[in-house]
């Protein structure tokens, strides 16, 4: 990638309505800040851009053991760009088998990280796989997969974001049928396996409480759009320690003024699809 390139990509991205600290975007050579530049780009909607930048991620091996105190592991930037990646393919091209591959990889990083993951969520990551497969007209072979990571995840009881996604994609599916009442006992499963806050236990019996299957089964699935909790909760910082967190950023910030180093669609459409052959 050209230098002027980076730098307006950097650009784009300190600017944004949710500026960055530019410590955090500035730097080439370090792959995590190509990482955040490519998913903020992402979520600015520049697509291109975004699968310029998250093209040069792809084939970083993370480091498995880093456990950061604060801010994403190596393990959880990847399995991001991962995630991207594919919904990068899937938009542009509408055809599964490259973008089931990378949630694939994607997945196999989220079960061999033992640390803490601070914002991804692995569940939700393994499901989108299955998303893909419906969408694709694989709609029993998705709910199969959904069946067996019950079946491999039954001895896990307790927060359990594989069991909690599985079930929520199974009601999904009978809701599609018309089965509204089966629909909303498997929503309301699955939260036996979610780390339900007070706000949480609030709206789930006021969807049980509703009295027209449709009704309930919609308040359901709405819950399972809001995030109450987090589902790794290690390391939530005190007061002395965002402090602490402030004066680094700051040090870093003022290490970045000494300089900052940087080193067409279609050719990396071909790359991703070969990969995934």
């Amino acid at each position: 990638m050209e230098q002027a390139e980076w730098n307006e990509y950097v650009h784009k991205v300190a600017t944004w309505d949710v500026p960055l600290p530019m410590h955090m975007v500035n730097n080439y050579d370090d792959w995590k800040c190509r990482s955040i530049v490519g998913r903020c780009l992402l979520m600015m909607k520049d697509v291109e851009g975004a699968m310029n930048v998250l093209a040069t991620v792809r084939d970083i091996k993370p480091n498995m053991e880093d456990a950061p105190e604060f801010g994403f592991s190596e393990a959880e930037h990847k399995a991001l760009c991962l995630r991207d990646l594919a919904e990068i393919i899937w938009m542009i091209t509408g055809t599964g088998d490259a973008p089931v591959f990378y949630l694939n990889e994607a997945y196999k990083l989220c079960r061999a990280y033992q640390h803490v993951f601070k914002a991804a969520d692995r569940g939700k990551i393994w499901v989108r796989k299955l998303e893909i497969m419906r969408s694709c007209g694989l709609e029993d072979k998705a709910l199969a997969e959904a069946h067996a990571m019950l079946e491999a995840e039954k001895a896990n009881e307790g927060v359990n974001p594989y069991r909690f996604r599985a079930l929520v994609f199974m009601g999904e599916s009978m809701a599609a049928k018309g089965d509204y009442l089966k629909a909303s006992l498997l929503i309301a499963e699955a939260y036996k396996s979610y780390p339900c806050s007070e706000a949480t236990e609030k709206d789930l019996a006021e969807a049980a409480a509703t009295a027209e299957p449709q009704e309930r089964y919609e308040k359901y699935l709405h819950c399972t759009t809001i995030p109450y909790q987090p589902w790794e909760r290690d390391n939530i910082p005190t007061l002395e320690d965002v402090h602490r967190l402030q004066e680094e950023n700051f040090a870093k910030r003022e290490a970045a003024k000494a300089g900052s180093g940087a080193k067409g669609v279609a050719d990396l459409m071909n790359q991703f699809q070969k990969q995934a052959e």
